[in-house]
C-alpha cells in the first residue's frame, strides 16, 4: 500500500469517529430578576393576598325581616239612644208628622239612621214594627255615629186624623193607701168630636219579669172632651223592685187613635 491510500484511510476514520461523539451541552444562563419578572410576581402576590383577604372576609348574613301582623279590625257596634225626656217617635222629622211611637226615659233603642240639619234620629220603634224619627234635643248617643246613613224626610207627610183623639201629657202618681202601692197615670187628652171611649195601656219593658197585667180601661164620650179631659189608667206594683215603661193610647168610637205618650215609672223604689 503505498502513501496516499494510507493517509486516506486514516482521514476516513477521523472523520467516522467525529460524527459519532455528541458534542458537550450549551449552559444555559438563569433569567435575570428583570423588569418583567418583577412585575409579574408582585401581579401575582397582589392576587394570592386579594384571594386570601376574600376567604377570610366575614360573610354579611342579611338580618331577617318579619312582616308585620295585620292589623286588628273591631266589628263595629250598633248605635244606640237615650232619653232624658219621654220623647214622641214620629213618621218624619217634625211636628207635621204623625206620631206613631215613644221613646221614653230609660229606654233604649238602636239608631239606624239621622237627619243632621234636623237634629232627628231614625230609630228601629220601639211601640211597633218598622223605624219612626226622634228629635234629638233630650238623646243620649252611645256609639260611634259618624258612619250612621244620612236619611232624607218622607216625600210626603201624612196628617194625623182631623177627628182623633190628641194626648196631652201623662201624669204619675202613687198611692200606698190600701196596704200595696199603687201606680196611677193620669191621662190629659182632647178629642175634637168628644167620643174618645178607650185607653190603651201597652207594656213596653220592665226591669224584672212581671206577671201582673196593665187594665185598659173604657170611658164614657163626653162633650169636655173637646176642651180636654182626663183618664185614668193604674198598675198594682205588687211587693218587688222594678222599673216598667208604658204606651198610652187613646182611640175613640170611630176608630181613631191618638198619639203614642211613653211614660216609665218605678215600683217599691225609695
Amino acid at each position: 500500500m503505498n502513501s496516499k491510500h494510507v493517509i486516506g484511510v486514516f482521514t476516513l476514520i477521523a472523520l467516522t469517529l467525529s460524527s459519532c461523539i455528541t458534542p458537550a451541552a450549551t449552559p444555559q444562563a438563569e433569567p435575570t430578576a428583570g423588569p418583567d419578572l418583577a412585575l409579574t410576581v408582585t401581579a401575582q402576590a397582589n392576587l394570592l393576598q386579594a384571594l386570601t383577604q376574600t376567604a377570610l372576609a366575614p360573610t354579611n348574613t342579611p338580618e331577617p325581616t318579619f312582616s308585620p301582623a295585620p292589623a286588628f279590625t273591631a266589628t263595629p257596634s250598633k248605635v244606640t239612644i237615650t232619653v232624658s225626656a219621654d220623647t214622641n217617635c214620629r213618621s218624619g222629622p217634625g211636628l207635621d208628622y204623625d206620631i206613631v211611637g215613644a221613646l221614653t226615659i230609660g229606654q233604649q233603642a238602636e239608631v239606624v239612621g239621622k237627619s243632621s240639619a234636623a237634629n232627628y234620629w231614625v230609630i228601629d220603634n220601639p211601640l211597633g214594627a218598622g223605624t219612626c224619627w226622634l228629635w234629638g234635643e233630650h238623646a243620649t248617643i252611645t256609639g260611634d255615629a259618624a258612619g250612621l246613613q244620612e236619611i232624607a224626610a218622607p216625600p210626603t207627610v201624612t196628617p194625623l186624623a182631623a177627628l182623633a183623639p190628641v194626648i196631652d201629657r201623662v201624669a204619675v202618681r202613687y198611692d200606698s193607701s190600701s196596704g200595696g202601692l199603687v201606680v196611677y197615670m193620669d191621662v190629659y187628652f182632647y178629642d175634637g168630636e168628644g167620643d174618645a171611649n178607650f185607653l190603651d195601656l201597652q207594656l213596653v219593658s220592665a226591669s224584672i219579669p212581671v206577671t201582673g197585667k196593665i187594665k185598659d180601661v173604657s170611658f164614657s164620650p163626653s162633650a169636655n172632651q173637646r176642651k180636654g179631659a182626663v183618664v185614668t189608667g193604674q198598675w198594682a206594683c205588687g211587693t218587688k223592685q222594678y222599673d216598667m215603661a208604658v204606651g198610652v193610647v187613646i182611640t175613640d168610637q170611630a176608630g181613631h187613635t191618638s198619639n203614642t205618650i211613653g211614660v216609665n215609672f218605678s215600683c217599691n223604689k225609695n
